[in-house]
């Protein structure tokens, strides 16, 4: 055993003497020197290519810096920051003023040409009315003649000109007119059986006979009408009253010496005077209450 272990050493120390004399021994690196090796071309050329990468993206960042921010503004520059802000507000209000007045001159041009369509269809309006208005006389006309309405309205082969209205009525109280001609007084005249009473020359026709050559042969006509009435505490009813028209004679009627109207109903109130044409006669209205009147019927 001991033999052994000699010879073992022995090796030992004949292998070290000889690497000596071969090459200086090389000593195991530390992990001090082993940080401060250089690395493998591999190794660095991806060192080489992060670092490159983490410098373009901070220089990137740089550029852009914040969202809405330039990068010259990103220092301490804080003047020329507000200057650059108030020039964007100035060129936003630019911008919506500029908007404003285009959208006013939108609504003018709009309300303008609104206004011209309704002028136009007003001007159609007009000139289609003024060709319905323009009569052509080979077109015949189908209008209402009057013809049938005198054919009706006839009375022993005489046209009446004189229809009576719908509120025609009959009155209730008893009307009378008292003639005179001159002083001399007339036979009265009573007036309240029938709802209307024509009067002119035209004996065949007419209810009072007005035989002078000024009046017409159908002169006026006394119209009782149901119309509105107010009495005297303010509410409202409806009476029978008489009215006056003249139908278009030639010499006229009159009321209390004033000439009325032709084809207008005038109210006949107690004690009116009624002439016609340049009759010297006058009839004067009255009925039972007046004052002096009698009671007596024909």
């Amino acid at each position: 055993k001991q033999w052994y272990q000699r010879r073992v050493r022995g090796k030992r120390q004949d292998s070290s003497s000889s690497s000596s004399s071969a090459s200086p021994a090389r000593s195991r690196p530390s992990k001090q020197s082993g940080r401060n090796r250089p690395s493998s071309p591999r190794r660095s050329s991806f060192n080489n290519n992060n670092n490159s990468h983490n410098s373009s993206h901070n220089s990137s960042f740089n550029r852009s810096g914040s969202k809405n921010t330039p990068t010259k503004f990103l220092g301490n520059d804080r003047a020329g920051l507000e200057g650059y802000l108030m020039e964007r507000k100035r060129r936003k209000e630019e911008r919506e003023e500029e908007q404003g007045s285009r959208a006013k001159e939108e609504k003018k041009r709009q309300d303008r040409k609104a206004r011209d369509k309704k002028m136009k269809v007003d001007v159609k309006k007009e000139e289609d009315e003024g060709e319905t208005t323009k009569e052509d006389p080979c077109k015949p006309n189908f209008e209402k003649s009057g013809k049938l309405a005198e054919e009706r309205n006839t009375y022993k082969g005489i046209v009446i000109k004189y229809s009576e209205p719908q509120e025609a009525r009959i009155p209730k109280t008893k009307w009378r007119l008292y003639p005179f001609k001159g002083d001399e007084t007339l036979p009265t005249m009573y007036i309240h059986r029938n709802s209307g009473y024509l009067i002119g020359r035209e004996r065949k026709v007419v209810d009072i006979p007005a035989d002078h050559p000024s009046c017409s042969s159908q002169h006026a006509v006394i119209q009782f009408r149901l119309v509105d009435h107010t009495r005297q505490d303010g509410t409202k009813t409806q009476k029978v009253k008489p009215y006056l028209m003249d139908l278009e004679s030639t010499n006229g009627s009159f009321i209390n010496n004033a000439k009325i109207e032709a084809r207008r109903y005038y109210e006949l109130k107690e004690r009116d005077i009624v002439k016609f044409g340049f009759s010297t006669r006058e009839y004067v209205l009255l009925h039972e209450r007046s004052e002096g009147v009698m009671e007596t019927e024909s």
